[in-house]
C-alpha cells in the first residue's frame, strides 16, 4: 500500500526583489515628478507674467510720454494706442491712473490701490499684484519728471490689467508640460519594469529548470545566466554535487550493509534453529556459544559499517580544529584494550614533553576511530605465545620534522607484499586472518589519514610482526 508523501514545510514568503527594485524607483520618480510639477508651475507663471508685464510697461511708458506741464497745469492727450497694446487679451479689463507726487489725481480711476512704495525717479518700474473690484489685478507703476516751459514736476503713472489672460497662458504651459512629464515618467517606469523583468528572467528559468527535474537529477544547471548570478549557480551546482555524492554514498552503504549483513543474519538464524532442535544440553550449549560468537562478529560488522559511514560523512565536512594527538591515542587505547580477551601486552611510548604539545588540526572523532581500528587489528592479528597467551602491541608517538609519526606494532604474521595496497580496499581481509572481520578497518584508516593530509605505510619486521606508520602534518603554530 502506497504511503502519502510527506508534505514540504512551506516557508513564509520573503520580500520581493521586484518590489524592492521598483518601489524606490517609483517613489523617486513620484517625488521627482512632483518637484518638476511645482517647478514648471512656477516657470509657467513667470513666463506668463514676463510676457504680459512687457505690454504693461510699454503702456505705462506711452502714457507717461503723453504728459505735459503747461503754465503749471497738467495736460495729457490720451494715447489710445498705449491701451491697444493690451487688447491682445480681450477678456481682461485695463485700469489706469495718473497722479502728481502729492497724490492728486490727474486722470484715470480714482480708487485704484496705491503702490506698495513710492516709485523712484530712476525709471525703475514697480510691478505688483493687488485686488481691485473683486479681481486680482497686475499693476505697473512708474514715476516721471516732466519739464515745462517755466518749471518741472513729478507724476506717477499706474496701469493695471486683470489676470485672466496670463493665468490662462500659465495654465496652458503647465498643462502641456504636465502631459509631457506624465508621458516621460510612464515611459521611464515601463522601461524600468521591463528591465527588472528581463533581469529576473534568468532566476525564473533556473526555478523552472529545477522544478521540472526528477528528485534524482542532480546534475549541474544548464540554463545560461548573467555574470551576477554565476556565483549563485556555481554554489547550487556545488551543493547538488555534494548531495549527489552523499546520496551515492548512502546507496552504496545500504547495498553493502544489506550484502554484508544478509549472510551473518542467515547463519545466526540457522544456528539458533539448530540450538532449538538440540535435545542434548552439551550440544545445545555449543550451539549457543556459536550463536554468541556470530552475534559478536555481527556486532563488530555493524559497528564498522556505522563507523565507515560516520567517517565518510565527517571527511566531506572537514570541520577541523586543534586537537591533542597524544590524548586521542590514550583514549583509543582506553576504549580498545579492555575489550580484548585475553588482556594483551600494550604499551604507549611518547616524548615526555608531548603532553599538550602534540597538536594538529583535525577531527578528534575521526582520528580516534582510525587509531581504534589499527589497535583492534593489532590485537586480533597478534601472535599468541602458547595457549591463552596475549598478543604484544606497541604504540609510539614521535615528532619527525613538521610531522607527527604514530607507529603501531604487533607480533602477528604480517601482510604479504603483494597485498600491501589491496589491503586498504573495502571488505578486503588479510589472507591469514583468524577472525572474521568486516574488512573495513584499514579502509576507514586510509580515508581518515588522507582527509587529514597524511600518509600510511605498512612494513613487515624481519623477526615477525607488522609496523603501521601513520604520518600526520603537525600544527606548526603550536
Amino acid at each position: 500500500m502506497a504511503t502519502a508523501a510527506t508534505p514540504i514545510a512551506m516557508r513564509p514568503p520573503g520580500p520581493s526583489i521586484r518590489r524592492r527594485l521598483l518601489l524606490p524607483l517609483v517613489m523617486l520618480f513620484t517625488v521627482g515628478m512632483a518637484a518638476l510639477y511645482w517647478g514648471v508651475r512656477g516657470y509657467a507663471n513667470q513666463a506668463a507674467n514676463t510676457s504680459f508685464d512687457y505690454l504693461l510697461r510699454a503702456s505705462a511708458l506711452s502714457l507717461s510720454d503723453s504728459l505735459q506741464l503747461v503754465r503749471g497745469q497738467w495736460q495729457m492727450d490720451m494715447p489710445y494706442a498705449a491701451l491697444e497694446l493690451l487688447s491682445q487679451a480681450p477678456r481682461d479689463r485695463v485700469f489706469y491712473r495718473v497722479t502728481d507726487i502729492h497724490g492728486k489725481r490727474i486722470t484715470g480711476y480714482a480708487d485704484l490701490p496705491t503702490p506698495p512704495s513710492r516709485p523712484r525717479l530712476d525709471g525703475d518700474m514697480q510691478v505688483y499684484d493687488a485686488p481691485y473690484r473683486g479681481e486680482r489685478v497686475r499693476f505697473v507703476a512708474l514715476r516721471r519728471q516732466v519739464a515745462g516751459p517755466e518749471a518741472s514736476a513729478g507724476a506717477i503713472v499706474e496701469v493695471g490689467q486683470t489676470r485672466q489672460a496670463r493665468d490662462a497662458l500659465a495654465e496652458d504651459i503647465l498643462w502641456r508640460a504636465t502631459v509631457l512629464l506624465i508621458l516621460f515618467t510612464t515611459a521611464v517606469l515601463a522601461l524600468v519594469w521591463w528591465g527588472v523583468y528581463r533581469s529576473l528572467r534568468p532566476v525564473a528559468r533556473i526555478e523552472q529548470e529545477l522544478a521540472t527535474r526528477d528528485a534524482s537529477e542532480l546534475q549541474a544547471i544548464a540554463t545560461p545566466v548573467p555574470v551576477e548570478l554565476e556565483q549563485l549557480v556555481r554554489t547550487l551546482d556545488g551543493f547538488m554535487a555534494r548531495l549527489s555524492t552523499n546520496l551515492d554514498t548512502l546507496r552504496l552503504f545500504i547495498a553493502e550493509a544489506a550484502h554484508q549483513l544478509r549472510t551473518p543474519l542467515a547463519a545466526l538464524r540457522a544456528q539458533v534453529q539448530v540450538a532449538l532442535d538440540e535435545d542434548d544440553p552439551a550440544e545445545q550449549r555449543r550451539s549457543l556459544q556459536a550463536v554468541l560468537r556470530n552475534a559478536e562478529r555481527l556486532s563488530r560488522l555493524v559497528n564498522q559499517l556505522l563507523s565507515d559511514a560516520s567517517v565518510n560523512h565527517r571527511s566531506s565536512l572537514q570541520r577541523y580544529e586543534a586537537v591533542d594527538l597524544l590524548a586521542i591515542l590514550r583514549q583509543a587505547l582506553h576504549e580498545s584494550v579492555p575489550q580484548a580477551d585475553p588482556q594483551p601486552d600494550v604499551s604507549l611510548q611518547a616524548p615526555a614533553a608531548s603532553d599538550g604539545a602534540a597538536m594538529l588540526q583535525g577531527d578528534s572523532l575521526m582520528l580516534r576511530e582510525a587509531f581504534k581500528n589499527l589497535i583492534d587489528n593489532a590485537l586480533r592479528h597478534g601472535r599468541r605465545h602458547g595457549d591463552g597467551a596475549a598478543p604484544c602491541v606497541r604504540v609510539s608517538l614521535l615528532r619527525d620534522g613538521a610531522q607527527w609519526c604514530v607507529t603501531i606494532s604487533d607480533d602477528g604474521p604480517g601482510i604479504p607484499a603483494a597485498q600491501a595496497q589491496s589491503i586498504f580496499e573495502r571488505f578486503v581481509r588479510g589472507p591469514q586472518t583468524r577472525s572474521e572481520g568486516a574488512g573495513l578497518g584499514l579502509a576507514i584508516v586510509q580515508r581518515v589519514v588522507r582527509s587529514h593530509g597524511g600518509s600510511i605505510d605498512l612494513s613487515n619486521r624481519p623477526g615477525g610482526g607488522l609496523d603501521v606508520c601513520v604520518r600526520l602534518p603537525g600544527d606548526l603554530t603550536a
